[in-house]
């Protein structure tokens, strides 16, 4: 019996086009599957709900193709998994803003989206799904579904690095805390829109290395002056942090956390591209956990080394089953912004996720 798939896909990424979601739905539309265009998270619920029966149907030869960047793969699986009550099988289609889970998975050539669709299509017909899947460990972020969260130094360090300034950042913790949902995303559309213009900014747009030497400059210079707007990067986590239900103590205040259940990213920092430090899936049912403490000027001259895929000093590292921060907390979880009163972290078992041929 051949499988079944529906496909969401998120028009509104960074790197998406008319022309690329054409072309994937051009190749989607030759087997036995749904390819849906979502207009927002609104619209999106509505979509996943309406294939629920579908969905049930055949829960064991259903695939869920996700469209778009982390976050994206993180809000689709949320709604597919709490509204269809079950873990589908899932295809991830790199064409976000920040595809770290794709690239993981070995999805970052220039044409991988539409490899993976061809190869879905042609495998969902002939019953050869199976062989070309991987098991992949997964988090519970409050109810969501995600595969990496940082909190406090890591959201912060990852909101200047795409551009963005610390003004910028405490108007969007305003809006999240009190802005209606419907005002909220208006609210979000606007301050992320807002790109910041300085020599940095002139000299180079390009990322990777220049872009970690460029916000390694950045957040020096400004935590240098405790006037300058960016000076909130050195406020520290408060409130008490517990790992595996047990109270943790740092030797100085903790400035962040990262937690990652897979190898190919460090501390969360997007398109520094990073070499893996082969610690995240070190142990069965748990997941990666990284505190940096005591003082910025300690752990941003370090980022460097993320390149190279070695440790940092003054950082706690630590396999954990689960983690908790009960006081109010900004983070981010697969790129998504969130800003919710407490946080529990937890190991939430294994996905099935497609994958294309070894070459």
């Amino acid at each position: 019996m051949p499988y079944r798939y529906f496909i969401f896909a998120n028009p509104n990424g960074k790197n998406v086009t008319p022309d690329k979601i054409q072309k994937l739905q051009h190749i989607f539309s030759q087997g036995q599957g749904e390819f849906v265009v979502t207009e927002n998270l609104s619209h999106l619920e509505k979509m996943v709900q309406e294939r629920r029966s579908a969905a049930l149907a055949k829960p064991e030869k259903t695939i869920v193709g996700i469209v778009g960047g982390d976050g994206t793969v993180m809000r689709t699986r949320t709604l597919v998994e709490q509204l269809w009550g079950y873990r589908p099988q899932y295809a991830f289609f790199p064409l976000g803003t920040m595809n770290n889970i794709q690239r993981t998975l070995g999805l970052n050539g220039k044409d991988a989206a539409y490899q993976l669709a061809q190869h879905l299509v042609n495998t969902a017909n002939s019953n050869t799904v199976e062989k070309y899947t991987v098991s992949f460990p997964s988090l519970d972020v409050n109810g969501k579904k995600g595969f990496n969260i940082g909190f406090g130094l890591i959201p912060k360090l990852l909101w200047i690095y795409y551009g963005h300034s610390a003004k910028q950042y405490r108007e969007l913790e305003e809006a999240l805390q009190h802005s209606p949902p419907k005002e909220y995303q208006a609210k979000y559309t606007e301050i992320t829109q807002k790109q910041e213009t300085d020599l940095f900014d002139l000299l180079s747009k390009e990322r990777g290395l220049w872009g970690a030497v460029k916000t390694t400059l950045r957040l020096m210079n400004g935590l240098r002056n405790n006037t300058d707007e960016r000076y909130l990067l050195h406020k520290p986590l408060s409130g008490p942090i517990r790992f595996n239900g047990k109270p943790q103590h740092f030797p100085k205040a903790p400035l962040g956390i990262y937690i990652s259940c897979y190898e190919e990213v460090n501390l969360g920092l997007g398109r520094f591209n990073p070499k893996p430090t082969r610690e995240a899936g070190k142990e069965e049912g748990k997941f990666q956990t990284i505190v940096p403490y005591g003082n910025p000027f300690l752990i941003i001259p370090q980022l460097p080394k993320l390149m190279m895929g070695e440790k940092l000093s003054k950082v706690i590292y630590e396999q954990l089953s689960s983690l908790e921060l009960p006081s109010e907390k900004f983070a981010q979880v697969d790129g998504e912004l969130i800003l919710e009163n407490g946080f529990m972290v937890r190991y939430d078992g294994k996905r099935k996720i497609m994958t294309l041929p070894a070459t």
